[in-house]
């Protein structure tokens, strides 16, 4: 069985830990005891100590601490291959070359998973499962390394994919980051409104702040690593701000005015366009599927029950969304599946007794 160490046991170290259970030796290591403690509680793995060497060692640390960490344990000679799992890629080989670490046996990896819960009591073993995996290999790095951080990936049920550094951190400003910033400055507002906008809101308003619950500490690090790549995109987005609330400013005033109805119009529809391309889970998008809404009691069991009825029909479920009704014993469950199979979901859940709201395609 081969053998894996891993500093750091917040969401992602621990969450390798646990994905690995039966494959590999698991050694943990972190500066704060009391979160190695909780991951080796949870079974995430033993704690190092300090001293064996292993086949592959993982540093799962705050980007800006991400290279020290690297360097010590290649200066240690822990192990021949390194690789970490930094947000930032391009930050970290800047820093190793800065402190002439030799690059051959290192291989960046950042796994696309994670949640807006921290620490160790977050992680889950199913984290990584059928998410992207980047492996970002200098140019110096040795191929048998590489191979170690895709192996890894693989081994914790991840999708790996081969990136530069470069490629990597233009790519997640996207994806990850600029969503980060945008949830966190729409929650923001809640504090400087009264309590009607909270006790009125609704799905959209859960959906859209979500990871507004994520750590301030750590998201202020990965956000500085990566400032050259976020803040381009961030003046895009509120330049497309300014010209809605300015086409709106205008509305009010005259709500028939035809070029502020299209400003509008025209932020609306890119978003349908690029909400489109966004996947559900690997190789399924929203515009291939439809959404089934059903009212269920808040009830246990009841979730699980349309599941089995979906499979029953032979209806693959793609994904599930859940909306809890603020003061209510019901909830409204959607569920994703391929739109040729619709017909055959509505027919099996209403056979079934069950209180659907509507289907949209």
């Amino acid at each position: 069985m081969q053998s894996l160490l891993v500093v750091g046991t917040g969401l992602i170290g621990t969450s390798i830990g646990l994905a690995l259970q039966g494959q590999r030796r698991v050694l943990l290591a972190d500066v704060d005891d009391e979160a190695l403690g909780a991951a080796v509680d949870r079974g995430a793995g033993q704690r190092w100590d300090g001293r064996t060497d292993v086949d592959l060692a993982v540093v799962a640390v705050p980007p800006l601490l991400t290279a020290g960490a690297l360097q010590d344990l290649q200066r240690r000679e822990v192990s021949a291959s390194l690789t970490h799992v930094a947000s930032c890629q391009s930050r970290v080989q800047h820093d190793l070359e800065l402190l002439e670490t030799d690059l051959s046996n290192v291989c960046g990896g950042h796994p696309l998973a994670g949640r807006e819960v921290a620490g160790p009591a977050g992680a889950t073993a199913r984290l990584f499962v059928g998410r992207p995996w980047v492996a970002c290999p200098s140019p110096e790095t040795a191929a048998d390394v590489l191979t170690q951080v895709t192996d890894l990936a693989v081994a914790c049920g991840a999708d790996p994919t081969v990136m530069s550094p470069e490629a990597h951190d233009r790519a997640v400003a996207l994806s990850s980051h600029l969503p980060q910033v945008t949830a966190s400055a729409l929650a923001a507002r809640l504090l400087e409104s009264d309590t009607a906008a909270v006790r009125v809101s609704g799905p959209g308003l859960q959906d859209t702040t979500r990871v507004a619950a994520s750590d301030p500490d750590l998201w202020t690090d990965v956000l500085s690593a990566n400032a050259g790549h976020v803040a381009p995109l961030a003046a895009l987005l509120a330049d497309d701000l300014r010209r809605v609330a300015d086409a709106l400013s205008v509305l009010a005033r005259t709500p028939d005015d035809g070029a502020a109805l299209g400003v509008v119009r025209d932020v609306l529809s890119r978003g349908n366009a690029g909400r489109a391309l966004v996947p559900v889970k690997r190789g399924v998008r929203d515009r291939d599927v439809a959404v089934v809404a059903v009212r269920v009691p808040d009830q246990p069991g009841r979730l699980a029950d349309l599941l089995v009825r979906a499979a029953a029909a032979g209806v693959n479920v793609e994904d599930v969304r859940v909306e809890h009704l603020a003061g209510h014993q019901t909830g409204v469950v959607e569920l994703l599946v391929r739109a040729d199979q619709r017909t055959d979901l509505l027919s099996a859940l209403r056979a079934g007794g069950l209180e659907v709201l509507g289907e949209l395609s």
